[in-house]
């Protein structure tokens, strides 16, 4: 990986951490996990807020593919993310914490993708994870699970303008040592937009990523408030800018289609994430 891409991606790390400044307020309680499991595995490396709490997750979605999907057969590919969760945090504490000494929570949850090419335009990847959470400030674990389907298709454009249509539906949750599990069901749907503006980096062709997906829970999952307070979630919408590669970057395991933001908002959440592919 080139020099100038590792500096690209730092820069945007740390666009994340800084333009999350606000999020990171400080809070009384310390010791609460106000972002569950379920919900750090599926979205990923972002700063969000419930209500009054904050919480900082990080997740590295290491990959290793086995097989490239073409007509007539599926491809394959492992999923190997690892995550840290600090919570109440300010954005300061962050770009110096230490990693996982400073986390509240890590966890591992491998799994593997299935890719379908239904045809030229539309593909299906359904996966399936499990894996384990701790606790670090109470000295718990949790079982991780997840499992569902995305769907990605291409809609015929004119000109240059890109589109693409993202559904998912998925069944996520968590069982921690004191019995107080929780699950829930997520359907997404999103459009997607490229715009190829002729922009080089590196000597490649880059596309202006932008995108809008609507999230609906369907169990209303439960977010703890440290005060004996379940804030709910029923639905969320994110909008994404971001810089796409025409072709994606590998990076110490990791495949990154695209490096932007994506800022989150719903009842009583949220929050802004680094954006790495169209999730879908």
């Amino acid at each position: 990986m080139p020099i100038r891409m590792r500096i690209c991606l730092v820069c945007m790390s740390m666009a994340l951490i800084i333009v999350s400044g606000p999020l990171m307020a400080n809070s009384p309680n310390e010791d609460e996990s106000v972002v569950n499991y379920s919900y750090a595995v599926v979205f990923g490396t972002g700063a969000y807020k419930v209500n009054d709490q904050k919480a900082f997750i990080f997740r590295v979605p290491f990959t290793y593919r086995l097989r490239e999907a073409s007509p007539g057969r599926h491809g394959i590919q492992l999923l190997l993310p690892t995550l840290a969760g600090f919570y109440d945090y300010d954005y300061d504490k962050i770009a110096q914490a230490n990693t996982p000494g400073d986390a509240a929570t890590m966890s591992f949850v491998p799994g593997v993708e299935f890719e379908y090419l239904v045809n030229e335009r539309w593909r299906l990847k359904p996966y399936g994870q499990v894996g384990i959470g701790r606790d670090l400030k109470n000295n718990e674990n949790a079982l991780i699970y997840v499992g569902g389907v995305n769907s990605h298709y291409r809609i015929p454009s004119p000109g240059k303008l890109n589109f693409a249509l993202g559904n998912m539906l998925a069944i996520t949750g968590f069982d921690p040592d004191d019995g107080s599990s929780q699950s829930m069901g997520i359907l997404g749907v999103g459009i997607d937009m490229l715009y190829p503006w002729g922009l080089q980096l590196f000597g490649k062709e880059t596309s202006l990523a932008n995108h809008l997906i609507y999230y609906l829970y369907l169990d209303n999952p439960g977010f703890e408030q440290g005060d004996d307070r379940t804030e709910t979630v029923r639905g969320e919408i994110e909008w994404g800018l971001a810089l796409d590669f025409r072709k994606p970057r590998k990076l110490l395991g990791m495949e990154l289609d695209r490096v932007g933001l994506g800022f989150r908002y719903g009842d009583n959440i949220k929050g802004i994430r680094l954006v790495t592919k169209f999730p879908f």
